[in-house]
C-alpha cells in the first residue's frame, strides 16, 4: 500500500501543473482537490470561455483507473441519460433496473456541464446519488462509488426546482474572465507545458481523505469559525448548520492542502465559497469573514 507521502506528492505535482496552466484560477484548483479530499461536490458559475469545464477536466485527466462522468444538460435532459436507461425485459415485468454502464452510477467523478438549465425530473433525479451515493435497483438501494460530482452554470437561474439541488452543493465558486493584463498577455502567448507524469488513484484519494480527517481544528480556529456563523446571522445570512457542519471537512481538506497538520486561519477562506445562499450575500459574507480572521 502506497503510503500517505506518495500521494501527497503526487497531488503537490499535480498542483503546481495546473497552475502553470491556467492564470487567476487557484482558487478553483485549490477548492476542487478539497471538495474531492473532502468528497464533496462543487458548483462553478461564471460566464462562457472562463475554462470552467477546462480545469475540471485537465484535475480528471491525471486521475486513473477512475470512472468519470460527462454530460451537457438542457431543457430536454432526461433521468436515463444521466442514470441509465430502464432494461426493457424486466421493465414490462413491473420490475425497474438501469442499465448503468458508463452512467453516473457508475462513476467516481463527474462533470454535468450547464447543471441547472435542466428540467425539474432531471434533476430530481440526482439528489439521491449526491446525497446518498446510491440509486434504487430492483426495488432495493445500490450503492454508487461517485466521490465528487462538480456541476458548471454561466448563471443561477431563478428557479424553484433547482433549490433542492443546488443546496446538495458543498462549494459555489464563481468564475469570472482574466482581470490582470499581465494573466491575459501570458495566457496568449504561453504555449501549454510540458506534460507531467503524475497521477492520483482511488487509492491515493483513499489515503488522502484518511489523512485529512486527522487534522485537527485548534480551539482558537474553532472560536473564529463560531464567531462567523453569529456574526452572519446577524446580518441574515443563515448557513444551514448542516453546512456549517460539513465546511468542517473543506477545511481540514484545505490545511492538508497547504501540507499543515492543524487547521490554520488561511484554512478559513475557502468558507467564503460555502456559506452563502444567494449571490447577492457573497460580498457581505468576505466583509465579515475578513473582519474576524483579522481581529482574532
Amino acid at each position: 500500500m502506497k503510503n500517505i507521502q506518495y500521494s501527497q506528492g503526487q497531488l503537490n505535482k499535480i498542483i503546481d501543473y495546473l497552475h502553470t496552466m491556467y492564470f487567476e484560477r487557484d482558487e478553483i484548483i485549490h477548492s476542487a482537490f478539497a471538495s474531492i479530499i473532502a468528497g464533496e461536490h462543487m458548483l462553478l458559475i461564471g460566464p462562457p470561455g472562463t475554462a470552467k469545464s477546462s480545469v475540471l477536466e485537465m484535475i480528471f485527466q491525471h486521475f486513473r483507473d477512475l470512472n468519470v462522468f460527462k454530460w451537457t444538460m438542457n431543457d430536454d435532459t432526461t433521468p436515463d441519460e444521466l442514470l441509465g436507461p430502464y432494461e426493457e425485459g424486466l421493465y414490462t415485468h413491473g420490475k425497474l433496473k438501469r442499465k448503468t454502464v458508463g452512467k453516473l452510477p457508475e462513476a467516481h467523478m463527474a462533470i454535468l456541464d450547464e447543471i441547472l438549465r435542466a428540467r425539474g425530473y432531471a434533476l430530481n433525479s440526482l439528489l439521491d446519488i449526491l446525497n446518498e451515493r446510491s440509486i434504487i435497483q430492483m426495488n432495493e438501494r445500490q450503492a454508487a462509488p461517485l466521490i465528487s460530482l462538480f456541476g458548471a452554470t454561466n448563471d443561477l437561474h431563478e428557479n424553484h426546482e433547482n433549490t433542492a439541488l443546488y443546496d446538495r452543493f458543498l462549494i459555489r465558486i464563481n468564475v469570472d474572465y482574466l482581470s490582470s493584463k499581465e494573466s491575459l498577455k501570458t495566457m496568449l502567448l504561453n504555449e501549454a507545458p510540458p506534460e507531467i507524469y503524475a497521477s492520483l488513484s482511488f487509492q491515493d484519494i483513499t489515503q488522502l481523505k484518511i489523512a485529512s480527517s486527522r487534522i485537527q481544528i485548534p480551539p482558537d480556529i474553532m472560536e473564529i469559525i463560531l464567531s462567523l456563523r453569529f456574526k452572519l446571522f446577524e446580518n441574515k445570512i443563515f448557513p444551514s448548520d448542516r453546512r456549517l457542519k460539513s465546511s468542517l471537512k473543506l477545511i481540514r481538506a484545505s490545511a492538508l492542502l497547504g501540507q499543515r497538520s492543524n487547521v490554520e486561519k488561511e484554512d478559513l477562506q475557502i468558507l467564503k465559497h460555502v456559506l452563502w445562499n444567494k449571490p447577492a450575500e457573497i460580498d457581505k459574507l468576505n466583509e465579515i469573514l475578513n473582519s474576524i480572521l483579522n481581529s482574532m
